[in-house]
């Protein structure tokens, strides 16, 4: 048994093991690191120190995405053997970082132009949509004449132990996950309290003014309490199992498009605030500030809808790459 660092090999094996059924992850991991133990030794017969023996072993048998698919039997062929992971990779970063900043400075140029709210954000997710797809087919068109004019079937970047992903000293989903899921949720839930018990107007017979129209209840709010409801629950399964999967973050995308969907299409067709506590609220802010610009009202609603659906989507986003990264 070679007695240098282990630290690599066992990163680089979990790597491995990692994207595979667990019933071959034990039989895997030992084949794989009798393999790597011979290796580092017949390096270290010829004179290699034991660090870089271990890494030169680990630099021979390559990427471990790549062992991982000869284990399993999985084919890399969708645009070639040698370039997919590359595409793969640049793929994914340009869709998560290119098509939310067009969104963004398309959302800004639009409302400063005084575009209507339902034509922003409609205009908005077709172009975020086309632009992903455009991505999509250029990066793959690029990577095909790539993969049949060069020579060779080397990847064209070269993997190298420093690529691996580092130890995690504490679990992916910890105890602030859990308490910032529970706050949101209670926070929601006593905004929602507090409008109907606790509003500061009141109409001419003394009655409060809720900020949500009475037309929400009860069948909208109760909806919208059952999914907070859920959202707890889901904070409180993900806390238990202390790491993102596919699972969890398909459901944290139901959970967000379930409140955000109806909340910015009521939000839009101006039927979520209580007309007469705009009217309150207006006359309110008209006799502090003077006349209340109309492009503010527009701005503000456009503010909210955009706020909540950023929100959704990030949160969304952010959920999948968590558990893309938790299964690598």
């Amino acid at each position: 048994m070679v007695t240098s660092s282990r630290s690599l090999t066992d990163r680089y094996i979990g790597a491995v093991t990692r994207r595979l059924a667990d019933p071959r992850h034990s039989e895997t991991a030992e084949r794989l690191r009798s393999s790597i133990d011979a290796d580092i030794a017949s390096r270290m017969a010829d004179g290699t120190d034991a660090e870089t023996a271990e890494h030169e072993a680990l630099v021979a048998l390559g990427d471990p995405d790549r062992v991982a698919a000869g284990v399993a039997g999985g084919l890399l062929h969708l645009i070639g053997p040698a370039v997919y992971l590359d595409w793969l990779r640049l793929l994914r970063l340009l869709l998560v970082t290119s098509v939310p900043a067009v969104g963004a400075v398309l959302v800004v140029a639009q409302v400063l132009a005084g575009i209507p709210v339902l034509e922003i954000v409609l205009t908005t997710l077709s172009t975020m949509i086309s632009v992903g797809f455009g991505i999509a087919f250029w990066v793959t068109v690029v990577f095909a004449i790539i993969e049949r004019t060069r020579e060779g079937d080397t990847p064209l970047t070269n993997w190298t132990p420093d690529d691996l992903p580092r130890e995690q000293t504490k679990p992916a989903v910890g105890i602030g996950d859990l308490i910032g899921g529970v706050l949101a949720v209670v926070l929601l839930v006593g905004g929602i309290i507090w409008q109907a018990t606790a509003s500061p107007f009141v109409d001419a017979d003394g009655r409060l003014i809720t900020f949500l129209a009475p037309a929400l209840w009860p069948w909208w709010l109760s909806y919208v309490v059952v999914v907070l409801l859920a959202e707890l629950a889901f904070a409180v399964v993900l806390y238990r199992l202390r790491r993102w999967t596919p699972g969890m973050a398909t459901l944290n995308i139901v959970l967000n498009a379930a409140f955000a969907v109806p909340f910015v299409t009521l939000l839009l067709l101006d039927e979520i605030v209580n007309p007469a506590f705009s009217a309150a609220f207006t006359d309110t802010i008209t006799a502090l500030l003077g006349q209340l610009p109309e492009v503010g009202v527009t701005f503000g609603v456009s503010a909210i809808a955009l706020g909540v659906s950023a929100i959704a989507i990030v949160d969304s986003i952010d959920g999948v790459v968590k558990a893309v990264r938790a299964s690598r």
